[in-house]
C-alpha cells in the first residue's frame, strides 16, 4: 500500500473537545467504547489530531482512541513548556489522562510524537500498558532534522528579529518544502518560529535514557522508504526495545499511520485486546 490509496480508506474526523490545563484549552478527540482499553495518540511536529484520521477508523470500534492537539498545534494555544521541552509534553499527556479518569492507557506517537510517547512510558510505566511508535524519532540524528536540535532553537529565535527574518524566511520555507512538511508557503514567520522551537525540543540523551530503563511492551512500526528517517536509525531503535513487536514495511513513506492504517490498526488491536 502507498500514500495514493489513503483517500480510499475510511476516515474518522470526530467532534473536537476541549479540556482546561493550566487555565488554557487543550483540544482533543475521544471516540470509542468507554470501557475499552484507552489509546492516547500524539502527533508529530507540525501536526494535529487529523494526522490520525485513517488510523482512527481502524481502531475506534474496539478501542477508546484519544487524539491530542499538542499546545501550539491544531486548536490548542501554545504553552511555553510544552512547546520547548519533551518533559512539558509528557506532563500534558498525563494531565489529560488524569482529567479523563484513565488510570491505565496505551500511548502512541508518530514522528516527533514518538519521543513524547516514549518518555511518557518511561515516566509512568505503571500506567502505560503499551508504547506504540510510528515512523518515530529515534536515538540518533536523522536526515529529516539534518541539524542538531539547538540549531532549530536558534533559527526560531532569529525569526523574531525583523532584519534576520527577511534573510531566513526563504531558507526556512525551502527546507520545509524539501522535507515535504505542510504549510511551507502559507505559514507566517511567527508560526514557523514556534514550530522550529518545538522541533528543538528533541533530546536524544533523554530518549536513550528512556529505552535503557523500565518500559512497558512496545510496538514499533516504520517504513524502509521513509524520506525523513533512515532505515538504520529505525533499526537501532528496534534493537533498543527488547521484545518489541516490529512492523517494517518496504513502502509507505513517513506517514505510515495513513498508508498502513489497516496493518497498524490490527497490530494495535492485537496488542491491546489479545486478538485481531
Amino acid at each position: 500500500m502507498n500514500g495514493a490509496f489513503s483517500a480510499e480508506l475510511p476516515a474518522s474526523d470526530p467532534e473536537l473537545r476541549s479540556a482546561r490545563l493550566g487555565g488554557l484549552p487543550l483540544i482533543y478527540t475521544d471516540v470509542g467504547p468507554r470501557d475499552a482499553p484507552a489509546l492516547l495518540a500524539v502527533h508529530g511536529i507540525p501536526g494535529s489530531v487529523r494526522d490520525f484520521r485513517y488510523l482512527g477508523a481502524q481502531v475506534e470500534a474496539q478501542l477508546r482512541f484519544v487524539r491530542i492537539d499538542l499546545p501550539g498545534f491544531g486548536g490548542s494555544p501554545p504553552v511555553r513548556d510544552a512547546v520547548r521541552t519533551l518533559a512539558g509534553r509528557v506532563r500534558v499527556v498525563l494531565a489529560l489522562a488524569d482529567q479523563l479518569g484513565l488510570e491505565r492507557f496505551a500511548v502512541l506517537g508518530h514522528s516527533m510524537g514518538g519521543g513524547t510517547a516514549l518518555l511518557t512510558a518511561a515516566h509512568a510505566p505503571e500506567r502505560v500498558t503499551l508504547v506504540a511508535l510510528l515512523a518515530s524519532v529515534a536515538l540518533s540524528l536523522h536526515r529529516g532534522l539534518g541539524l542538531q536540535p539547538r540549531v532549530f532553537a536558534l533559527l526560531g529565535r532569529a525569526l523574531d528579529v525583523p532584519i534576520l527574518r527577511a534573510l531566513l524566511l526563504p531558507l526556512v520555507r525551502a527546507q520545509y518544502r524539501r522535507r515535504r512538511l505542510p504549510g511551507a508557503d502559507q505559514l507566517g514567520a511567527a508560526e514557523l518560529a514556534l514550530q522550529l522551537q518545538a522541533i528543538a525540543a528533541v533530546d536524544f540523551g533523554l530518549l536513550r535514557q528512556a529505552v535503557a530503563g523500565r518500559l512497558p511492551p512496545a510496538l514499533h512500526c516504520y517504513s524502509r522508504d521513509d524520506h525523513m528517517i533512515e532505515t538504520h536509525i529505525s533499526e537501532e531503535l528496534s534493537r533498543a526495545l527488547p521484545g518489541a513487536r516490529v512492523l517494517a514495511f518496504d513502502q509507505g513513506g513517513h506517514n505510515i499511520q495513513k498508508t498502513h492504517a489497516p496493518e497498524i490498526g490490527q497490530a494495535l488491536r492485537e496488542c491491546l485486546l489479545g486478538s485481531g
